[in-house]
Formats: structure tokens, sequence, C-alpha cells
């Protein structure tokens, strides 16, 4: 009896076997343990994943479309077989490499994202953070356990301390929460370049 097997299992099995042979040559060459390797996905599942227990997927901002494994290796500085829980960004990557280079970033230009040795070596407890998203039809941030979501039908605001699936939309039971996470995302709007789309499309910013 023969098994089916997804063309998506046989693309991810094409995408990950080129990682094994850099991490093969880097052992082979002893330059694995003073080599920072990281490993992450630029966005969630699309239609052929399984992403649960998280909402959504691909091109949506609720966590299956935006909450992605990430994996660090660097034997010497990481310790290994660690988790942790630290809220993180796809824009820490640039902040750690260039911490991990001793690379000071040209005058004048500020980092989105941060360091994240501190906090992998133990050196730095896991901290809160603010985060924010937006695509064409959908802004979103997080702050600390909170997230809020705006899209053409509604806002919705969740608990993800309680509740990674997004199940149940507190927006109505918290509109103080609500109001502080658009007062947020109109100030991070306010210094964030204006984002054109398409000719004669521009990005609707939060109304107050």
């Amino acid at each position: 009896m023969s098994a089916l097997v997804s063309p998506y299992l046989y693309s991810r099995h094409d995408d990950l076997e080129p990682v094994g042979q850099v991490l093969a040559a880097l052992d082979r060459h002893g330059l694995a343990d003073n080599t920072l390797v990281v490993f992450f996905s630029d966005n969630g599942g699309e239609r052929f994943s399984r992403n649960a227990p998280f909402a959504k997927g691909k091109a949506q901002l609720w966590e299956g479309g935006i909450r992605v494994p990430c994996i660090i290796r660097w034997p010497s500085v990481v310790p290994s077989g660690k988790t942790t829980t630290q809220p993180a960004i796809t824009m820490d990557i640039s902040a750690t490499i260039l911490a991990a280079t001793q690379t000071t970033p040209p005058a004048g230009r500020t980092l989105d994202g941060e360091n994240l040795l501190p906090v992998l070596c133990g050196e730095r407890p896991v901290h809160d953070r603010t985060f924010f998203w937006r695509s064409k039809t959908q802004i979103a941030a997080r702050k600390g356990r909170w997230k809020y979501i705006r899209d053409p039908k509604g806002e919705y605001l969740y608990d993800l301390t309680n509740d990674l699936g997004e199940t149940t939309n507190l927006a109505a039971k918290h509109p103080d929460l609500v109001r502080e996470m658009k007062e947020v995302i109109k100030n991070w709007e306010a210094d964030v370049k204006e984002y054109q789309w398409a000719p004669g499309s521009r990005w609707e910013k939060t109304p107050p």
C-alpha cells in the first residue's frame, strides 16, 4: 500500500537539506563553535500548513501568520538545548548579528530590533516588548500580553497569555486597552515612513 505525501513536505525537505550541508561543512572545517547560525521563517504557514493552535496563516496578522520558529546556534556562546519565551521579531536578528560582530551601526541609524544574546546567555531576564505589523488591509500591535488587530471587518483584542489561539475577542470588554493600543500605534505610525502599496493607494492610518 503506497502512502500519499504532500508536495509541501517534499518542498520543505528540499529547503532544509542545504541547511544540513552548511552545518556539516562548518563541523568538517572546525568552524562550528565560532559561527553564529540563525534559522527562522519569514511568515507563518500557508494553505498546506497546520498552524494549530494559532489562528489563520500567511499574509494574516493573527499569530498563525506571524509567529514562527527560530533556532540560534553558536556553541561557544549560546547554551545548547535551551528554549526561551522571550518575545522577539525579525529585526532583532540584525541587531544580534551587529552585536556578535562588534559592529557599530552608522551614525544616526536607529535599530528597530534589539540584541537577543543577553537573554539567550542568561545575562538578562525575559521581558515584555511592544511590536507592530501592518499589511495592505490589516494593522496589529502587541504590548506585553495584549495583542490588538484591526482589519476591514473590525477591531480585535486578545490576551496572548491565556489565549494563544486568539479565539476570544476582548475588545468590547476592555475599551480602555483598545484606546491605549490605538494610541501606541498612532505614535508608531508618526515615526515610520508612509507606506506606498501601489500607485494611488496609501495606508489608512489608525483613526482616533
